[in-house]
C-alpha cells in the first residue's frame, strides 16, 4: 500500500469543512462536540483537546454557558477550577446539528454502494477509537 496518510488527512479535513459550509455550522458546535467526546473537562483540558488557547476557550465557553448549552460545577479537588459538562440543551443542540450534517452527506453517499459506505465507516471508526485518537 502506498503512503496515502497525508491524502487521507487532507480529504477528511476538506470533507468536514465542506459539510460545515453546507449547513452553515456555527463554531460553537466544535466546542460542544469536543466536550461531548471528553464527557466533562476543565477549560484547560478542553482548550488543549480543541487545539486553541485557554483564553479563547474561556470566551467560547462563557457564551455557551449563557446559552444554556454548558454547565459549570466546582472542581472536586481544585477550588480554583471548574468542571464543564453538557446540559440537556447542549446535547439536543449537538444532536440537531449532527442530523443536519448527516442530511448534508446523505446525498454525497448516494453514488456509492452500501459496501463502500460500510467500508468507509469501518475505517473511520478504527481511526477514531479512543485507543487510536
Amino acid at each position: 500500500m502506498t503512503d496515502s496518510s497525508g491524502e487521507l488527512v487532507l480529504l477528511a479535513g476538506k470533507l468536514i469543512r465542506q459539510l460545515r459550509r453546507d449547513v452553515n455550522m456555527p463554531a460553537a458546535y466544535r466546542v460542544l462536540a469536543t466536550l461531548d467526546d471528553l464527557g466533562s473537562a476543565g477549560i484547560s483540558q478542553l482548550a488543549a483537546a480543541d487545539g486553541i488557547s485557554q483564553p479563547t476557550m474561556s470566551t467560547q465557553v462563557a457564551a455557551l454557558v449563557q446559552e444554556g448549552y454548558v454547565a459549570k460545577a466546582p472542581h472536586p479537588t481544585d477550588a480554583r477550577a471548574q468542571v464543564l459538562s453538557l446540559t440537556d440543551s447542549g446535547r439536543a443542540y449537538l444532536r440537531e446539528n449532527r442530523q443536519r450534517l448527516a442530511e448534508s452527506i446523505r446525498g454525497r453517499l448516494s453514488t456509492h454502494t452500501e459496501s463502500d459506505v460500510a467500508t468507509a465507516i469501518a475505517v473511520l471508526k478504527s481511526l477514531t477509537e479512543k485507543g487510536n485518537a
